[in-house]
C-alpha cells in the first residue's frame, strides 16, 4: 500500500465516486433491439496535440494483487496490462512499459492501443495508424487514417467511406467495399453491402448473400436478422430458421433467445418453440445458465427451463461471474452479494460494486474504491483516488499525493 502521505482527500473521493456513478451503467440492455454488425469499426477519442496536455497532479501507477503499488505513479494516464504490456501515457505521448515498470517502447506516440495476437496499433503525429510488435518494431507501416485491433488475424480498414480488411502482414486481403463491417468472430464478419446485410468469411466470401436489413454475427449457429423491422434467425446456410415475427431479440445463449412479443419478453429455442412464455418486462442472459428478469419493477433469476431460481424481489441484479453476483436493495441503496442458486452471501454493503474476476471484486468500501473477496471480506483496502480491474496481475492506481 502506498507509504504516508499517499492516502486520498475525502473530497477527492467524493469527486471519484461521483464520476464513477455518473459513468458506469449497472443495468445490461434487456434486450439488443437493434443489432446488425456487432460493432462498428470505432478508434477511441483521439487526444489532442502534445500541447494541448498538462501534467496530471494526481498520476498513475500499478498495484499487485495484494494492493503493493509496484509500478510508481509516474503516468498521466494508463491502459490495462495485456500480452505483457500496458500503454501509459506521460504528458501528450504514448508509450509501453512491462510488468516491472520498465520502458519498452520509447513514450513517443500521439496515441496507442494494447496488444492483440502480437501487435499494437499506434498513432503518429502526422495522424497516420500502422502496427509494431512487441519491439517497437514497425511491422504495419503507419499510412492508415482508420483500423481496428486485430481479431482472427484480420484489422480492419476504412478507406474514404469504405471498409475492408488487411492481415497480418499488412496485406490487404479483403477490399475496402463496405459501408458497415464488423469484427471476425468464428471466422466470420457481418457486413454490409448495397444498403443489406450478409455474412463473409475470411477470404471475403459470401457466406449468406447481402439480402437483410440486419444481420448480426451468428452466436451458436444462428445470426439475428432484422425484416421489415421485426428479428428472426438464420442459420449457416443463409436459411430463415426462425420467422422474424418479434419486435426484439437477443443473440442465443445455451439454446435460448430472449425476444419480444406484444411488449413483453419471453425465451424461444432454435426450434422456435416457447421455452419460457413472453411475460417479463425485462430478460436477459446473465451468464452460467441464468437468466435475470423482472416484473413490476423486481428482479429475479430464471434458470434454462424457466424455473425461478432467485425470486423476483431485488431492485437490481448484475450478471454472474464465477458463480457470484450482486444484488441492489433501493431502500438501502446497497448492493450485497449472491450466488447462482440465489443464497445470500452478504447483506447490502456496497454502494458501488463491478463483476467478480479470479477470486476478488472492485468495490466502493470505507468511502473508497478496494477489492473485496468471494465473501464480501476487503482485501485491498481503499488508499487511494481510483482503482481500476486487475489484468495480468496487475491493476492501475490512481495516487494521491499532498
Amino acid at each position: 500500500m502506498p507509504g504516508p502521505g499517499c492516502w486520498p482527500n475525502p473530497n477527492q473521493v467524493t469527486l471519484c465516486l461521483f464520476v464513477f456513478l455518473l459513468f458506469s451503467a449497472c443495468r445490461p440492455d434487456a434486450a439488443d433491439r437493434d443489432t446488425g454488425t456487432s460493432d462498428q469499426l470505432s478508434n477511441a477519442i483521439l487526444p489532442p496535440p502534445e500541447e494541448d496536455f498538462s501534467e496530471e497532479r494526481y498520476r498513475w501507477g500499478f498495484v499487485d494483487p495484494s494492493g503493493k503499488l509496484v509500478i510508481p505513479d509516474f503516468y498521466d494516464e494508463v491502459r490495462a496490462f495485456s500480452e505483457g504490456l500496458a500503454v501509459v501515457r506521460q504528458k501528450g505521448k504514448w508509450g509501453f512499459i512491462d510488468r516491472r515498470g520498465t520502458t519498452v517502447i520509447p513514450i513517443q506516440y500521439k496515441g496507442a492501443w494494447s496488444f492483440s495476437e502480437g501487435l499494437a496499433r499506434v498513432l503518429t503525429f502526422e495522424d497516420k495508424m500502422g502496427f509494431i510488435n512487441y519491439k517497437g518494431e514497425w511491422v504495419i507501416a503507419a499510412q492508415w487514417e482508420e483500423i481496428s485491433d486485430f481479431e482472427e488475424g484480420r484489422a480492419r480498414i476504412r478507406v474514404e467511406d469504405r471498409y475492408g480488411y488487411m492481415d497480418r502482414s499488412g496485406a490487404i486481403v479483403i477490399e475496402p467495399q463496405y459501408t458497415n463491417a464488423s469484427k471476425f468472430e468464428k471466422g466470420m464478419a457481418s457486413v454490409q453491402y448495397l444498403g443489406r446485410y450478409g455474412l463473409i468469411d475470411t477470404s471475403g466470401q459470401f457466406l449468406i448473400k447481402p439480402t437483410f436489413e440486419k444481420l448480426a454475427t451468428p452466436h451458436e449457429g444462428l445470426g439475428k436478422i432484422r425484416k421489415e423491422g421485426k428479428f428472426g434467425f438464420v442459420n449457416l446456410a443463409g436459411e430463415l430458421q426462425i420467422p422474424a415475427n418479434y419486435m426484439a431479440a437477443s443473440d442465443f445463449e445455451e439454446g435460448l433467445a430472449a425476444v419480444v412479443m406484444d411488449g413483453l419478453y419471453g425465451l424461444i429455442n432454435t426450434q422456435n418453440d416457447w421455452v419460457v412464455p413472453a411475460q417479463y418486462e425485462q430478460l436477459w442472459y446473465a451468464g452460467e445458465t441464468r437468466w435475470v428478469v423482472a416484473q413490476d419493477n423486481k428482479f429475479g433469476c430464471i434458470n434454462e427451463k424457466g424455473e425461478v431460481i432467485i425470486p423476483l424481489m431485488y431492485d437490481q441484479l448484475y450478471g454472474f461471474s464465477e458463480s457470484l453476483s450482486f444484488y441492489y436493495l433501493d431502500a438501502q441503496k446497497l448492493w450485497g452479494i449472491i450466488n447462482k442458486n440465489g443464497d445470500v452471501i452478504t447483506p447490502p454493503l456496497y454502494p458501488l460494486v463491478w463483476p467478480f474476476k479470479d477470486g476478488m471484486a472492485r468495490a466502493v468500501v470505507n468511502d473508497g474504491i478496494g477489492f473485496i473477496n468471494t465473501r464480501g471480506k476487503v482485501i485491498i483496502p481503499p488508499g487511494f483516488l481510483e482503482l481500476r480491474e486487475f489484468a495480468e496481475n496487475r491493476a492501475a492506481a490512481q495516487v494521491y499525493r499532498q
